[in-house]
This record gives C-alpha cells, structure tokens and sequence, in this order.
C-alpha cells in the first residue's frame, strides 16, 4: 500500500535524473517513484526509463540465472547491456543509464535494473540498516534473522533516528544515505520495542501484514562505522571482504564492476568495524554517533 504522490515525467534518484516516459505500463511510473526517489544534492547523471521494444539479446549468448529475493531471474549479459527475463533491457553508463522496459517487468527486475544503473555510477548498495546521528550515520550490516528490524525499532525508541531498514546506499564520495520509506514490523514487536508507535492504526501495511512506520529521509551522511550484527566474532582479512561483497551484492555489467570493486576496497579499509549482538548494539550505536 502507497499513499498517493504527485508524479512528473521527471523526478531524482539519488544525484541522477529519473526521466519517465509518459506511457510507462501498469503501475511502474509510481513504483519507480516511491522505490527510487530520493534526492542527494545536484544532478550530476541521468536514468532514462521508457516503454518501446527491447532489442534482441545477442544471438548465442548464454542465460544465466540470478537469485534475487528468492526470486530467479534470468540474465543476458553483454559488457554494459543486460536482459531480465526477456521483459526489461538495461544499458549502463556512469552518466546515463537507459531502461527498457516491457508489458510484464516487474517491481522485482526495475529493482535489479535500477541498481545496477547507480552501481555504475559509483554508488555501492548494501544491504544494511542505517541509523543517523549529528553529523553522520551507522550502517548495522547482518544475514536476513539476525535482528536488524528489532534493533531499528529499539534504537528508534532509544531517540535515534533510524534511516533505512535495509537499503543504504554509499555514494562515491563516502557519504550514505537510505531509500526506504519506511520501517516495517508486527504489530507485536512495534507494541514491545517502540510502543509510541504503536498508536497508529493508520499505517500502511506490506503483504506480510507488517506496518509500514515512516522513516525520515536521510540526505546524504559521512559513514562514521559499520557494525556487524551476529553472535559470531568479526571476520578479519578476506573474510570481511567476501563480507562486504555479501552485503553489496555482485553486480551485472562491465562498468558497475569496475566502479563497485574500489568501493568495497574503501568500506573495507577506510570505515571502522565493529562486531555487535542484540545486547550491545545499542549501546555500540551511541558511542558511535556521539565521536566528534
């Protein structure tokens, strides 16, 4: 469930231009909007999306399949051009990125085009919560179960503004910023860990049944650390490199490779990090957020 938003042929996703065609189908202008606009200063870039017939794939060029939320999705992949299952082309570049999208692309292939699209330019997904303070901001990093969702709700509690659940984003020049609109959680955990917000009957809900609780939206903030959520010790060395690379995810294209390997080198080497468990992540947060 989304509320309703004004939609223009032309909005921002993080320092890109997001450029709709007038004639997109089904739902895909206001699933665009609501997933991927967020504003981080100037445009410097642009993401072309329009309807009109993909080209064809490379004749013998092998699918692969990748697994996307649980999802497989199959791929065709040529240097810097992508086929999602034969419903979506995607043509990156670091200053303009062009989707094409088809009658049947889904929610799910526009998220795996998007991302590639600002991967290409710099920018390195992760799969992390991200909690802001004065001046800068936390990303809490841990495998689907580990309790990102429940520390969100008790640090959110604790006064701490929460960013993002899980879709931060680390921008070229090392500043994160989220693109989540929202935290979602069950009606239990939200009465036992934030019950200010348990008064809101209103809030949306996701096919799970979860509330949707608004999330502020961020900016962009320097990466003061990235904490570790698990009951196993840190991993050192290569370890936290494959870490790293599990919480960005691996990229499709040429460019988005090249552009994504410096800045996993950079999350390793130049952000602080910190293992955490559920009894000392809040604790770790705000020491964190108050270093000057």
């Amino acid at each position: 469930m989304r509320p309703e938003l004004p939609l223009t042929g032309a909005g921002q996703t993080l320092d890109a231009t997001l450029e709709l065609a007038p004639d997109l189908p089904g739902g895909l202008r206001d699933i665009l909007v609501w997933d991927w606009g967020m504003a981080t200063g100037r445009p410097a870039r642009r993401i072309e999306v329009r309807a009109a017939p993909l080209p064809a794939p490379p004749p013998g060029r092998v699918q692969q399949t990748v697994t996307v939320m649980g999802t497989p999705v199959q791929v065709t992949a040529l240097d810097d051009e992508l086929w999602l299952d034969d419903t979506l082309h995607v043509s990156v570049g670091a200053d303009h990125s062009v989707l094409t999208v088809g009658e049947e692309t889904s929610q799910l292939l526009l998220a795996v085009a998007m991302t590639e699209a600002h991967r290409a330019a710099g920018w390195l997904p992760l799969h992390a919560a991200l909690i802001g303070g004065a001046g800068g901001a936390v990303a809490l990093l841990g495998d689907s179960g580990a309790g990102k969702s429940t520390a969100c709700l008790r640090l959110h509690a604790a006064g701490h503004p929460v960013l993002a659940e899980d879709r931060a984003w680390l921008s070229p020049q090392g500043l994160v910023t989220g693109l989540d609109r929202g935290l979602r959680a069950f009606d239990d955990s939200v009465a036992r860990f934030a019950p200010q917000w348990a008064a809101d009957e209103d809030a949306p809900r996701d096919a799970k049944g979860k509330r949707i609780l608004p999330l502020i939206q961020p900016g962009a903030l320097p990466l003061r650390a990235a904490l570790l959520l698990s009951d196993t010790p840190l991993p050192q060395g290569a370890a936290r490199v494959s870490l790293a690379w599990s919480a960005a995810g691996l990229p499709l294209t040429r460019s988005a490779r090249q552009a994504a390997a410096p800045m996993v080198q950079r999350l390793v080497r130049d952000v602080p990090w910190q293992g955490v468990t559920r009894a000392t992540v809040l604790p770790e947060v705000a020491a964190r957020l108050a270093e000057p």
